[in-house]
């Protein structure tokens, strides 16, 4: 019998080898076979224990008591043991190598190969001013990136990957409530309930604090504002899809909330990045969906009313901010125009390599809101290409299931494509890889992508 995925056999469908694993799972319990969530196999229940860890637990703020080289913030434990779960059921299922290389995969080790380069052409000057240790643990940090996307990928079942994405959204507007609860109350569930359970925890200085314009810090669980807005900007395009397919009415407002609760969680937050990524999405779903996306803007109005019931004020706060007498008044936006002129001395000095990947301390040099002038001073233009290919790839593999007309696969691989875009103009607002949250759900994304694109079904079960 040969072995398929949901209603029908996907795009780069191994025969052979799928049938060696169908026949085998015969001999395995319906409970392991089973899609998640209706399966004891421990892998998948691993990876979106992860997932949620992204969106409700704020793990960058706890540093484990546990001595290194690195910082051992509570996400490399808990990739050692998905890690550890991976390596058992391979040698459990007695299964040939089970990673499948596509453009996606080359892409994360070509940026990844890049920046070890970098530090190691630049290690005797990095040793010398100090800034070894800074650059070492910004690449463990990036290696875990590459580990979390090629598990996620090994993972997942293109059979899965709606429940697991249904899922993530269910989290996201968890916590996008529970920005909006910090915005009304003063109450951060993140960091006043949840960090406190973790030994190693430390709170970020300024919760709850106002900024240079006056505006009130929200954080929900990142250490920064931005993370959580960039967060439910990549969260939203999924429950615009689902919204654009849904054909009954229970549908149409579930998903429709969803796309109101996440849009008011990113308000919340009062940056103007919380306005510039809902409207990327929105302007790439029209070019997928022109009329549908059309027929939704009565949702706008229920948006706005919603919006200004649920966090008075911040709609109008964060559109100020755009007019021409604020914008150019804001320090963020001052500093960047001055950004290009101060950095342009370290990136002509190694244009290509840069001088060492997260070898650049903005805090002692110059904070640089901008992901793409950190990578040209970290990696230099080579750096810049191979960060650019990753979503290129992701983006291209995305947009061609999204155009396939396949209606289980199409609408996860659109938003996905989407969410890319997201991505890529948030990066150019800031430090993208600053905020480990942003990263690991790319590489989650990534790796949907690339299961949607190349459907595996001899896939691990443990």
């Amino acid at each position: 019998m040969e072995a398929t995925t949901g209603s029908r056999p996907l795009l780069g469908q191994p025969v052979g080898p799928a049938r060696r694993t169908g026949e085998a799972s015969l001999l395995r319990p319906q409970s392991q076979t089973a899609d998640w969530p209706a399966t004891t196999r421990l892998l998948p229940w691993a990876l979106f224990s992860f997932v949620a860890m992204l969106w409700l637990v704020p793990f960058d703020s706890v540093k484990l008591p546990v001595g290194g080289p690195i910082d051992a913030t509570l996400d490399r434990p808990l990739l050692v043991l998905l890690v550890a779960f991976w390596l058992l059921s391979v040698r459990a299922v007695r299964h040939r190598w089970p990673l499948r290389l596509s453009p996606i995969h080359w892409a994360f080790a070509a940026f990844v190969a890049i920046a070890a380069i970098s530090i190691v052409v630049q290690g005797e000057t990095l040793v010398r001013i100090g800034e070894m240790d800074l650059a070492t643990k910004q690449l463990a940090l990036l290696i875990s990136y590459l580990v979390f996307f090629g598990l996620a990928a090994s993972i997942l079942r293109a059979s899965e990957v709606t429940k697991m994405l249904k899922a993530m959204l269910v989290l996201s507007c968890v916590t996008a409530v529970g920005v909006v609860v910090e915005y009304r109350l003063g109450i951060n569930p993140f960091h006043d309930w949840i960090g406190p359970l973790f030994p190693g925890y430390v709170r970020p200085e300024g919760i709850g604090g106002i900024d240079s314009i006056g505006r009130r810090q929200i954080f929900g669980p990142g250490v920064h504002p931005l993370a959580a807005a960039v967060m439910f900007s990549m969260a939203l395009p999924f429950a615009f899809a689902w919204l654009l397919e849904a054909k009954e009415r229970r549908g149409r407002i579930l998903y429709g909330l969803a796309v109101v609760i996440l849009i008011a969680g990113a308000m919340a937050t009062q940056k103007k990045t919380a306005m510039v990524g809902p409207l990327v999405c929105i302007l790439v779903l029209t070019a997928y969906r022109p009329r549908q996306m059309l027929r939704l803007t009565p949702l706008a109005l229920v948006l706005v009313f919603v919006i200004h019931f649920t966090a008075p004020g911040a709609l109008g706060g964060v559109v100020d901010q755009f007019s021409p007498g604020s914008v150019n008044k804001v320090n963020t936006t001052q500093d960047r125009v001055s950004d290009y002129q101060a950095v342009t001395p370290d990136i002509a000095e190694h244009p290509l390599l840069g001088r060492g990947y997260g070898s650049y301390d903005q805090k002692k040099h110059r904070i640089l809101d901008n992901l793409y002038l950190t990578l040209a001073i970290g990696v230099g233009l080579l750096g810049i290409v191979a960060y650019l290919s990753i979503l290129l790839t992701t983006f291209v593999e995305a947009n061609r299931v999204a155009r396939s007309g396949d209606p289980d696969r199409g609408p996860p691989a659109m938003a996905a494509s989407v969410s890319i875009c997201v991505a890529l103009v948030s990066g150019a607002l800031l430090d993208f890889l600053s905020f480990p949250q942003l990263p690991y759900l790319l590489c989650f994304i990534a790796a949907v992508v690339f299961v949607l694109a190349h459907d595996r079904s001899g896939r691990l079960s443990l």
